[in-house]
């Protein structure tokens, strides 16, 4: 049976960590520290553990590591070890929570993987000082991909008219189940998610879809 202790080592102050600077996020900026606030997507590639409260909080790869990649304390993320795919996504849930200047704190080489991801996500970041080929690192960076607000909108459309079934029954569920609206957000965004995933495979997902007007009308009757 899973035990529910954590050990000082799983506190927020432990490890190596990035969290919002107090005070001073830039201006009209909205800053989040829910934890579970995740950008869209970045979940469904963990095996994730969840608190109490329904919240992912606990970031795994695959089964073979007891001990996981990441952990979100809402106010701070915390990660065992510099692995440049998981400070990826660390920043991808600082700057989708708004934490527009972070204070990065533990070990060098985290702190100095961290200071060069940023640069790529107009981060500012306290807690490292950058050496000359940090910053040279920093320049062949990759842009990020972000999707755009239309795109999004334009596949919530597109599952609830190739699956409206299935989406209603979700939303259903989602609002029967789960009090916190950003809570709500995000499952429906998952859902939205899976469902494009199967549209783009070619699947059907409700028993209607594909069906004419006059087949549907006579399954109706």
């Amino acid at each position: 049976m899973a035990s529910d202790r954590r050990t000082d080592a799983d506190g927020p102050e432990a490890g190596n960590g990035i969290s919002p600077t107090p005070g001073r996020s830039r201006p009209r900026a909205p800053v989040s520290r829910r934890k579970g606030d995740l950008p869209e997507g970045l979940e469904a590639r963990y095996l994730v553990e969840h608190d109490r409260a329904g919240r992912a909080e606990r970031f795994h790869r695959d089964l073979r590591s007891g001990e996981a990649l990441f952990r979100d304390h809402g106010r701070k993320l915390v990660a065992r070890e510099p692995y440049p795919g998981v400070v990826k996504d660390m920043l991808g849930i600082a700057a989708h929570r708004g934490w527009r200047e972070i204070v990065v704190s533990g070990d060098p080489a985290f702190r100095r993987e961290v200071w060069i991801q940023a640069q790529t996500l107009d981060l500012r970041v306290h807690g490292y000082r950058p050496r000359e080929i940090d910053r040279q690192a920093a320049e062949r960076q990759p842009p990020p991909r972000r999707p755009t607000r239309k795109k999004t909108e334009a596949d919530r459309v597109r599952a609830e008219t190739h699956a409206p079934t299935r989406m209603a029954q979700v939303a259903i569920a989602v609002r029967s189940l789960v009090p916190d609206p950003a809570v709500q957000a995000r499952l429906m965004r998952r859902a939205v998610a899976r469902v494009i995933r199967h549209l783009d495979a070619g699947r059907r997902l409700d028993r209607e879809a594909g069906l004419s007007p006059s087949r549907k009308q006579d399954r109706e009757r």
